[in-house]
């Protein structure tokens, strides 16, 4: 079992949360997770227990507890990849810089699917301008709430929130209406992968970017899923240069049938 635990002080080093864990059981791995410019700690560290009801049991009596005085979150999580959790990090602080470099332009039309907090909503708003126009989808009611306090906070009323609906992956947007669609760290939440890869090519123009993160996946499965399907074509590969990670931003254009 995978566990996320937030709340670390910038000090705070993995024997310090192997020696937290080691009163429930056993930790088979620990990583804090550091910057990767800097090195310095950003707060949260990737815990791997081999048994899992030592794992429930550690969410259980770990959360909340005080270490280094500092309140600690312990929570269940998604299995990662190597490299993965930096480069999320990575991307999200240089979100704007990311988003302009793989070709969001002013006056389009982007659509972020999985939009959780909104960082690339928000990014992409301020790049299209009020000219353009950012669908921000997701199956969380609050989540789309704080979208649009944030939104309202920094003055953006280009950005439309629409509810997702999880027992689906249709889009309520027409065919070829968007130029650019994000799909960052979201795909391990869809059951039906092909089929959302066929509702974002409908609703792409020919001549749209599709940019997708595939946490949890990672590039060589998306990559061999998406050409299966023969919707679209490989443009690029993205990330800073020179760390490794298992899952990249990939680019790609619309195929037409």
């Amino acid at each position: 079992m995978q566990l996320y635990i937030g709340g670390l002080s910038d000090n705070t080093t993995e024997d310090e949360v192997v020696a937290l864990f080691s009163k429930i059981g056993t930790a088979e791995s620990v990583r804090v997770i550091r910057d990767i410019g800097s090195g310095k700690s950003r707060g949260f560290a990737i815990v791997r227990m081999p048994n899992n009801t030592e794992g429930e049991e550690a969410i259980k009596k770990l959360n909340g507890l005080m270490l280094a005085d500092r309140q600690v979150l312990v929570a269940r999580m998604h299995e990662t990849l190597p490299g993965e959790m930096e480069f999320r990090e990575w991307l999200r602080d240089n979100a704007h810089e990311v988003l302009e470099r793989i070709g969001v332009r002013s006056a389009q039309t982007v659509l972020d699917f999985g939009c959780g907090s909104g960082v690339f909503s928000i990014a992409s708003a301020s790049i299209v301008g009020h000219r353009g126009k950012v669908y921000a989808l997701d199956v969380r009611p609050g989540a789309l709430e704080r979208l649009r306090e944030a939104a309202s906070r920094k003055g953006l009323d280009n950005i439309e929130t629409i509810l997702l609906d999880r027992s689906t992956v249709s889009i309520v947007l027409e065919n070829e209406s968007v130029d650019v669609i994000l799909l960052y760290d979201v795909l391990q939440e869809i059951q039906d992968k092909p089929g959302l890869v066929k509702e974002l090519h409908r609703i792409l123009r020919q001549d749209g970017l599709l940019s997708v993160f595939p946490m949890h996946l990672g590039t060589d499965k998306f990559l061999n899923m998406i050409n299966a399907l023969g919707l679209f074509r490989f443009r690029e590969r993205y990330g800073p240069p020179g760390f490794p990670s298992a899952s990249e931003v990939i680019n790609f254009t619309k195929l037409i049938p």
